[in-house]
């Protein structure tokens, strides 16, 4: 199970956020149900005037949904948990598991370098995530730079924090070489037919492209 969690600080707390951030997560990683973390700095996203400056992307691979409600029982009333929870205004925020139900191994998209795409989609027709669908991504292969795609289900948390399955919704992780590659890529991809298709049936929650950091 993968937590994601899109999250831009409040307005004079930039650096405030990045330092309890810090001291949140080296807590985090003690955890024993913690298996991976790992953060991504956006530089393009659809939403126009979004301040990129202050967003910060964080993945977490817990191994499985109960050591993370087992976790997040401990942390949450912690003097550490609600210094950075008060610094920065979640943007998105989301639990995932593969739609394929194979592992996702996280260092696959933690490589300095890489351009990782991250999405959260909900379909407008029960078959949005079907043929059309395969048929972009399979698209994909043609482009130079393209390395793989994986999409996930998205649980997210009730005002009570419970995860629930959100209705036919998915998403993604698209992971190009380099920028320059995906930035050659992008242009031509939006004008294909292919991506109109899938594109049609889809509402986008969140899209952000971004570079792995340490």
């Amino acid at each position: 199970m993968y937590e994601i969690a899109i999250n831009q600080s409040k307005e004079g707390q930039h650096q405030t956020f990045l330092d309890t951030r810090e001291k949140f997560v080296e807590v985090l990683g003690r955890e024993e149900a913690t298996l991976n973390e790992g953060k991504w700095k956006p530089f393009f996203t659809v939403v126009p005037d979004l301040n990129l400056d202050n967003i910060l992307i964080g993945m977490t691979h817990w191994n499985s949904m109960e050591g993370f409600g087992e976790a997040a029982a401990r942390l949450m009333p912690q003097q550490v948990a609600r210094d950075y929870f008060s610094s920065f205004n979640s943007l998105a925020y989301a639990l995932l598991e593969t739609v394929d139900g194979k592992p996702f191994d996280m260092n696959t998209i933690k490589k300095e370098g890489l351009v990782v795409e991250f999405a959260i989609r909900k379909g407008k027709t029960e078959d949005a995530f079907g043929e059309k669908r395969e048929a972009f991504f399979n698209s994909l292969n043609n482009y130079d730079g393209y390395k793989f795609a994986r999409e996930f289900r998205v649980y997210k948390l009730s005002e009570q924090g419970i995860p629930g399955l959100a209705e036919n919704t998915q998403a993604v992780i698209i992971v190009w070489e380099n920028a320059e590659k995906f930035q050659a890529a992008a242009q031509p991809i939006f004008g294909t037919e292919a991506y109109q298709a899938f594109a049609a049936n889809l509402d986008v929650e969140t899209y952000f492209a971004t570079f792995p950091i340490k």
